[in-house]
């Protein structure tokens, strides 16, 4: 039997089998957790839609075969490689049918990175930066990876257990783990980043970009295939071996976080609804309360509330 843990700040354990259907049916996933490390062994694809969270995220993966999504660029995923990525950058990891696959993630809140990101001559947010891609690759050498993911399992224990002084330990040894990356990615060479860039892999991030850039058209199967000059059952196959979605669902995610990113900016939810490809608004309102799981004002609301707090402090 395989389970999924998550151990997060709260001291709770929490096995995940057909409840991990709920968390990942959404496209935006609200984490309430300040810190949260989640390590998955499974042979199922626990995050099968693009998602993004208003938390910094740690993608630590053992396995091989794999690719990441980031925004647009499909990564190659070698064993021991950590993605880095900023809060709200959508993102979704590509596994293989019936593949055993073994990842950590660790969700850390903004104001969390800001109060311990205090030591002189050291910015830890450098950790999430990448002059070239959406998020920072680091690759972990074989030594590192058996350190880093101790350092991994410390956190989980900790996160997992109250004991005096637990809140000030849990974030000492979260500091730790992410200078340890930051000392790797500054002794790394950048040129081990790998994308796909085949025939294929190249046609998947064009069609890609064409969706992203003309979210408020008719987009289809039909004008795709025309303008990519390849038949349309061609291109869905192609597309779903590559992204792990369908184009209609990645249509339909882009226009969603195109709201979310709207909504971030006060725009009026009618505006909204046009500006991100819907325009039926009742069909807008049904659509982003399935995937985001709460109302557009709402979401606006609870990205205010946020913002001001992490300001404020």
């Amino acid at each position: 039997m395989v389970t999924d843990i998550i151990v997060s700040s709260y001291g709770m354990e929490q096995p995940m089998h057909d409840g991990r259907k709920v968390m990942e049916e959404k496209y935006y996933q609200s984490i309430s957790e300040d810190i949260r490390v989640i390590h998955n062994i499974n042979s199922f694809n626990v995050m099968e839609f693009p998602h993004f969270h208003s938390h910094y995220e740690l993608h630590f993966t053992l396995s091989y075969n794999l690719k990441f999504i980031i925004e647009n660029t499909i990564f190659h995923v070698p064993k021991g490689s950590v993605f880095a990525i900023k809060p709200y950058v959508p993102h979704m990891t590509v596994v293989p049918d019936e593949a055993w696959f073994e990842r950590y993630t660790v969700h850390i809140d903004p104001q969390i990175l800001k109060e311990i990101n205090c030591y002189e001559g050291f910015n830890l947010l450098e950790l999430f930066q990448s002059s070239e891609f959406p998020a920072c690759h680091i690759k972990l050498r074989e030594k590192d990876i058996t350190i880093f993911e101790k350092l991994l399992d410390r956190e989980s224990e900790c996160l997992n257990h109250d004991f005096y002084g637990a809140s000030v330990y849990r974030k000492l040894v979260l500091s730790e783990l992410l200078f340890y990356l930051e000392k790797v990615k500054h002794e790394s060479n950048s040129d081990e980043i790998q994308i796909y860039n085949d025939e294929y892999g190249i046609l998947a991030k064009n069609i890609m970009d064409y969706i992203t850039e003309n979210i408020t058209m008719d987009l289809n199967l039909d004008l795709l295939s025309e303008k990519f000059f390849i038949n349309k059952f061609s291109l869905s196959r192609i597309f779903k071996e590559y992204c792990g979605v369908t184009v209609n669902q990645y249509i339909i995610s882009r226009r969603i976080y195109q709201a979310c990113e709207l909504l971030k900016n006060n725009q009026p939810v009618f505006q909204v609804c046009e500006q991100s490809g819907f325009y039926d608004y009742g069909h807008f309102i049904r659509t982003f309360k399935k995937h985001v799981g709460i109302s557009p004002k709402q979401y606006a609301l609870q990205f205010r509330k946020t913002a001001e707090k992490i300001h404020k402090n």
